[in-house]
């Protein structure tokens, strides 16, 4: 093989590398992947043997670089520090009664400051806070919370790789704040921003000003949430960020506007050269607009110089030159999406050159998009549609030449007569608003979006060699056996359950309530115990958030997608509080249903018949437990033990399920208090058990110390919400589990616990050591 083109690229590999090694904690695994990189290089037809020495040294200067700027990642506060001198450094995000935004103390470090308003009036306060404003502010310092659950976003993590290390939150508002004598250039430019967004929400009505802010300054916070599911379900969230589309169009029109007036094609080139990094700043500065800005610079740069690069060798450049500013943007998704399509689409352009009809050629450049992407979305999204290739084929055009022309049209009219811009809005307004629609009612469809789950690693590998290996073959003309192996990947993890020796349950940090999954290995059947729900408290209109937390569609239904789940063959609700039964409608759509089991009595609440009948309605059968029934599947089994009768309390009616997993006896035990566990005690007084579930998240109305000395359970699991109203779990509780020597997990403390296991045992571990 002769090396020609890609040098860039091939250096900007390294460098990928070079920073995964040294932060990943699968060390050895990358390394192998580093060596087997350099040999490849080496056996490259590279005779002066500059591009390995050059791969060499990239790899190990970025890994060096990493460990530098992690080692350097620390805080310089404490958390018993609670006043700071500091600037207001990013505009406040008010939403219902929530306000967040940053500020820089005098340390140089910045802080994720929250504050709970008690007053409706307090926003107005808030809203005089301008970008550089130096306050006093008093508060208390709290880390960021870790992700508590398999799979979930990671807050903490996310806060770190910017530099964050403390969430500030403040007992009031500041009373005097100083605006800055002067102000920095990049300040001014986060001013100049924030006035473009202000502008956009003052005078443009919902949602098209989210749309028009989202296209021209990379802000999606304030777009319908239903929306942007439906476009990320559909392979369409893409169209919403910014991207080298959008800084083509800006650069095009810029330099036909400069040309227009009489400026030279060299001048036009210097003016956009320094131009780009504003709209960079204008922008967010978000990966994908820094890769699209940076290949459009590196490209005017060398039409300056009047030399010729290839284009792949410049978003090779521009890759390294991200990495630079921050390596820590390896690991954002909009840098991982952004690059590997930017390189699939420039390395298949030759088979696109070839293509003659227009649709032809979008169809195949949105396939090319999400085979290269498909890894990616596999691992942060659990899923892809197969809509995506032909609703890219409408969409794209739609957004490209239509969407943002006109909102870019409208900002100009905004700018030079704000009073005026209502005539023009509704050119953009109800075409967005059918194409929206249609994105949603497609979603809603049952076909089309596949839940494959969470690639391991060793599958991410083999994903990744199948999408080299599928364009390889197009280059070489065997299409067909490029999708056969492609193919062979996607179907052979449709399928894994069927050959995985491991089973799991899983605790959920649900928050106050309960959610348990239960998967038997070689897939003899995927069960939930409960789905967890939050009680809603009335309250004030204006506390009310646009984006308020919901457990069910939140935590628990991106739990069953990362775990592959399609289908659960049994839904079992213990009783009928919330806690332990809100979150099934976030299930409905998402996850089918096999069976529903309910306890005696339940169907009493109009939620609970709501629950019933939409069940009914999707296709599950609903059966009521049977005490001493159950089941059996593969070498696991389960027997319903409670109740034996109605209870006018449905805590004490609780559903009691005894399962043999793993080799162990496990009791789950929902919402028993004392009488239900004497009743359970007088039908089966040789009840002999290893993991309890505690009843009624550690209540100190259950788990009575006679029946812990009767079962003597070995590991005790409490689920419940952090610093829930209810103080569970109890002190007293936690003494009679401690006086039986049950070892004790909490999801409030240690957050999903978990049970690892094949039919000869298995291990417990935990989200949070």
């Amino acid at each position: 093989m002769k090396l020609r083109t890609g040098f860039y690229a091939y250096l900007a590999i390294a460098s990928c590398l070079g920073v995964a090694v040294s932060r990943s904690n699968f060390h050895w695994g990358l390394l192998t992947l580093s060596l087997v990189y350099l040999y490849m290089i080496y056996r490259l037809n590279d005779k002066s043997g500059k591009l390995f020495y050059l791969t060499i040294l990239f790899t190990a200067g970025f890994s060096g670089y990493m460990t530098y700027v992690e080692n350097n990642n620390v805080s310089l506060h404490h958390e018993s520090e609670s006043q700071f001198s500091a600037t207001v450094h990013s505009p406040v995000i008010i939403d219902g009664n929530k306000a967040s935004f940053q500020i820089k103390s005098l340390k140089n470090e910045v802080l994720m400051v929250e504050y709970y308003m008690k007053l409706e009036e307090e926003a107005l306060q808030l809203r005089e806070l301008t970008l550089g404003d130096s306050c006093n502010w008093s508060g208390s310092l709290k880390q960021p919370q870790q992700a508590s659950n398999p799979h979930a976003f990671d807050y903490k993590n996310y806060l770190y790789e910017q530099k964050i290390h403390w969430i500030f939150s403040l007992n009031s508002l500041p009373q005097a704040c100083l605006s800055p004598s002067q102000t920095t250039f990049l300040t001014s430019i986060k001013h100049y921003r924030q006035k473009g967004i202000n502008l956009i929400n003052q005078y443009v009505d919902q949602p098209t000003s989210s749309f028009m802010i989202s296209l021209i300054f990379g802000d999606r916070s304030k777009l319908d949430r239903d929306i942007l599911d439906a476009y990320q379900q559909l392979g369409l969230v893409h169209l919403l960020a910014i991207s080298g589309l959008h800084v083509g169009i800006i650069t095009a029109a810029t330099f036909y506007i400069g040309i227009r007036i009489g400026l030279t094609r060299q001048w036009m080139n210097v003016i956009l050269i320094g131009l780009l990094p504003f709209y960079v700043l204008l922008a967010g500065g978000a990966p994908s607009v820094m890769r699209a800005a940076t290949m459009t610079g590196v490209a005017l740069t060398l039409m300056l110089m009047k030399k010729k690069v290839f284009s792949i060798d410049t978003i090779g450049l521009a890759c390294i030159f991200v990495l630079l500013l921050n390596p820590y943007y390896l690991y954002h998704i909009g840098f991982q999406l952004s690059f590997s399509v930017s390189l699939s689409l420039l390395l298949a352009s030759g088979i696109l050159q070839k293509m003659q009809n227009g649709i032809a050629q979008l169809f195949i450049v949105s396939m090319i998009a999400q085979v290269a992407s498909l890894p990616l979305l596999l691992h942060h999204f659990y899923q892809f549609s197969f809509w995506s290739p032909l609703l890219n084929v409408i969409f794209v055009p739609f957004y490209s030449l239509y969407v943002l022309p006109i909102s870019f049209l409208l900002f100009f009219v905004l700018f030079l007569s704000p009073d005026h811009v209502m005539l023009f809005v509704p050119l953009l307004t109800y075409p967005l608003e059918c194409m929206n629609f249609l994105a949603l009612k497609i979603a809603e469809f049952p076909i089309g979006t596949l839940v494959f789950g969470k690639p391991n690693t060793l599958l991410m590998a083999a994903y990744g060699l199948a999408v080299i290996f599928f364009f390889y073959m197009w280059e070489i003309n065997k299409r067909w056996l490029g999708t056969i192996v492609l193919l062979t990947c996607l179907v052979f993890q449709w399928n894994i359950d069927y050959v995985n020796p491991y089973g799991k349950v899983v605790v959920l940090d649900i928050g106050q309530g309960d959610a348990i999954y239960i998967s038997l290995p070689f897939n003899k059947g995927d069960y939930l115990i409960d789905t967890g729900g939050a009680f809603t408290f009335q309250q004030e209109e204006w506390k009310d958030r646009e984006k308020e937390f919901h457990s069910g569609s939140d935590v628990l239904v991106p739990f069953l997608k990362a775990e592959g789940v399609r289908r659960l063959d049994k839904l079992v609700l213990t009783h009928g509080d919330f806690d332990h039964i809100g979150n099934v409608e976030s299930l409905w759509g998402e996850v089918d249903i096999g069976e529903v089991i309910v306890p005696q009595g339940f169907g009493v609440s109009e939620y609970e018949k709501e629950i019933l009948k939409v069940e009914k309605k999707r296709g599950a059968s609903i059966n009521v437990a049977v005490s001493n029934a159950g089941w059996n599947a593969g070498k696991a089994s389960f027997l319903y033990l409670h109740p034996t009768k109605f209870y006018e309390n449905k805590n004490e009616g609780s559903i009691v399920l005894f399962a043999e997993l793993g080799n162990k006896k496990w009791l789950f035990t929902g919402d028993i208090e004392e009488e239900g566990e004497r009743d359970l005690l007088h039908h089966y007084p040789n009840l002999n058990v290893d993991v309890l579930k505690v009843g009624h998240h550690g209540s100190k109305t259950s788990s009575t110390g006679s029946f812990l000395r009767k079962i003597r359970p070995d590991v005790a699991i409490i689920s419940a919400g952090r610093n829930n109203r209810f103080g569970h779990p109890h002190q007293e509780v936690l003494e009679r589990l401690s006086q039986v020597e049950a070892e004790v997990y909490r999801t409030d403390i240690q957050g999903a616990i978990i049970y690892r296991f094949t039919h000869r045992g298995g291990t417990f571990s935990t989200i949070i050591p």
